[in-house]
């Protein structure tokens, strides 16, 4: 019985390790549009309280966008017993993309935004993220 016992046990805790998986090799990827602009941003890693590498592609028609001005902010409202909370980041173009690093102080939902001046031309994306 005991060596029953202890086979169901070492069965249950492989198949927890299976199910549960390498989480930190599946990153975290969201788009949308900006006026005419497609925007992508992600992570290699799944998002995380503190600091974040945020990489940002910016298209028009399939075409990547370069040398624009593209500002990330990330922001929680004001909430009873919780403060406004924001993290903004001018990011820098490197490689067909614009990276940055974003702080998110706390766990919950975060309100995205994304600012894109390119020719005079400004443009917004709005979104947000949970974690």
């Amino acid at each position: 019985m005991k060596k029953l016992l202890k086979l169901a046990s070492l069965l249950t805790l492989g198949l927890f390790f299976v199910a549960c998986g390498d989480g930190a090799s599946e990153g975290f990827t969201k788009s949308g549009k900006a006026g005419n602009l497609a925007v992508t941003y992600s992570s290699a890693k799944p998002l995380v309280v503190g600091d974040n590498h945020i990489d940002i592609k910016v298209t028009n028609n399939g075409q990547v966008v370069k040398g624009a001005k593209v500002e990330m902010k990330v922001f929680m409202p004001e909430m009873p017993g919780m403060p406004y909370m924001e993290d903004t980041q001018t990011m820098s173009e490197v490689a067909n993309k614009y990276i940055g690093n974003m702080n998110f102080s706390m766990g919950g939902t975060w309100q995205v935004k994304i600012f894109i001046e390119k020719d005079g031309k400004k443009y917004k994306h709005a979104s947000s993220v949970i974690l």
